[in-house]
């Protein structure tokens, strides 16, 4: 079959199309034909050799962590060849691949009339913005979120998902075309952070400390911020470092905040895939039932599986909108 393989960690350079040998599925596992591989940062971690010791697979290696796909070889499992189904895999989970060998447990088995590509963006980022706002945040209805990102996999994932929750949303990007794209999805205001008067700005469009909820995946010293504008009993949830760690205590950060009795909160994704899956399986399958019905709307554009070097170099360049997937056919 034909795969992306990582021999040596480096650059895009290192994502090597090649034939490497059909997986054999063991007991408990099925083979999947998959369709479309999504793209995602800790994709390029991995590829780069920068994940923490003790979390990088061993060279060599395929990338990909969800895909969806068409089962080939059930395996004597409760599965049946030909059922659509999507996946959220570990680290390792071999998804840039014509085939792929997944947990029968692991699987959400799609309708039949299902989209494989539309059902591909779903597992890590609207599955991540699933559970901040309902399990980590609990956002209740008529409150207001700040979204971080907000035309990226994950920032598109939470406005959709916050407008069924009827939250209102206030959307940062760093670009003008995406804080055009940002209120074209939904957002009720969006303002661009490389503008000085910003944070001036969104207050007085929504208030001082109106912002009940933030969610940001890129820290730094942006939680200094965050803390300003946050409600009384406002949450704060990070979900990323993409600034680094910052400069400044964040202890006395709070401190200086404390008569607003914050609460800031770290969501990971595989945390809860391997400590709670069973709210990744009822999350998963609440989001499937969300999109047959139409009420989410997946936001994606793809690329051949031969192309993964040029969709890395798209991704880490910031130039894709919602999802990007690589597709084997």
């Amino acid at each position: 079959m034909k795969a992306i393989q990582i021999t040596k960690n480096g650059g895009t350079e290192v994502l090597e199309y090649k034939e490497v040998q059909l997986p054999v599925p063991a007991q408990g596992q099925v083979l999947v034909k998959i369709h479309a591989a999504p793209v995602n940062f800790i994709d390029t971690i991995l590829r780069e050799g920068s994940m923490p010791p003790g979390m990088m697979p061993e060279l060599p290696f395929i990338p990909g962590v969800e895909g969806t796909g068409i089962i080939k070889d059930a395996n004597g499992t409760h599965l049946n060849k030909g059922d659509k189904v999507a996946f959220l895999g570990v680290i390792g989970s071999s998804a840039y691949a014509e085939y792929a060998l997944v947990d029968a447990g692991k699987l959400v088995v799609l309708s039949k009339e299902a989209n494989l590509q539309e059902a591909a963006v779903l597992p890590v980022n609207y599955f991540t913005a699933y559970h901040m706002l309902k399990n980590v945040a609990r956002v209740e209805r008529g409150k207001t979120a700040l979204i971080y990102a907000a035309s990226g996999g994950v920032g598109t994932a939470l406005i959709q998902i916050a407008k069924l929750l009827e939250i209102r949303i206030i959307a940062l990007e760093r670009r003008d075309e995406k804080v055009k794209n940002a209120m074209s999805m939904g957002a009720d205001h969006a303002f661009n952070t490389s503008d000085e008067n910003w944070k001036k700005k969104l207050i007085e469009a929504v208030g001082e400390n109106a912002i009940n909820y933030v969610f940001n995946p890129v820290a730094g010293n942006s939680i200094k911020n965050d803390l300003e504008l946050l409600a009384p009993l406002g949450h704060v949830v990070v979900f990323g470092f993409l600034a680094g760690m910052g400069e400044f205590n964040l202890m006395q950060e709070l401190m200086t905040n404390f008569s607003k009795a914050p609460t800031v909160s770290f969501s990971e994704l595989y945390a809860t895939f391997f400590n709670n899956y069973a709210s990744v399986d009822k999350g998963l399958k609440e989001l499937y039932q969300w999109l047959d019905e139409g009420k989410i709307k997946p936001v994606f554009e793809t690329m051949p599986l031969k192309e993964a070097r040029a969709a890395h170099e798209k991704l880490q360049k910031g130039l894709v909108r919602g999802k990007l997937l690589l597709i084997t056919e």
